[in-house]
């Protein structure tokens, strides 16, 4: 079972988050700021890491994580956000920031409403949609990560099939439209 679980911290959403920023830094087709890039990183990953500081001192309560997580996220991402929009961020670090934002509110609000929607589910298919959008068919290519995401979650019971599918689905909707409105598509 430990296997399983170092699956979700290999992709656990803000380790996802730095991945995906940094691949869309080094190799996106526009020029992107450095500052836009450094607020992204802490705001969208750095800080919402420190939610396994939680882990550190409840081991083995991945509920309290989880609802950890959530609270810094909501707090952290809209911050980051907000100033990514404050110093003209690039749009593409814009619009993955808003669906990062998005999705934390509304997946908490479906958690809230008693329906576990999957994070890391959330956490794969949001950052892949966002690199298939900056790199075509390349980019699509991290959709893969969905396959060890699910078999670890599910092989836990911390998922069933179909709440990391809801997780997927919204994540890929809600990334895609925070990139229509950012004018990123």
């Amino acid at each position: 079972m430990k296997k399983y679980r170092m699956l979700t911290f290999i992709f656990d959403v803000p380790v996802v988050a730095i991945i995906s920023y940094c691949l869309i830094y080094l190799f996106g087709k526009t020029d992107f700021t450095l500052r836009g890039f450094i607020i992204s990183l802490i705001f969208i990953g750095v800080i919402p890491l420190f939610a396994w500081t939680y882990l550190i001192k409840h081991p083995e309560d991945y509920k309290g994580e989880r609802k950890m997580s959530f609270i810094i996220d909501i707090i952290s991402y809209p911050i980051g956000f907000i100033l990514l929009i404050a110093v003209k961020g690039n749009r593409i670090f814009s619009a993955l920031a808003l669906s990062y934002l998005l999705n934390a509110v509304v997946l908490l609000a479906i958690n809230k409403a008693g329906y576990k929607a999957s994070g890391h589910g959330a956490g794969i298919a949001g950052p892949a949609t966002a690199l298939t959008i900056s790199f075509g068919a390349v980019g699509a290519i991290s959709f893969l990560f969905l396959i060890p995401v699910f078999y670890g979650k599910i092989k836990l019971k911390d998922h069933t099939f179909q709440q990391l599918l809801t997780g997927s689905v919204i994540s890929i909707l809600l990334t895609y439209l925070s990139f229509i409105f950012m004018g990123a598509v």
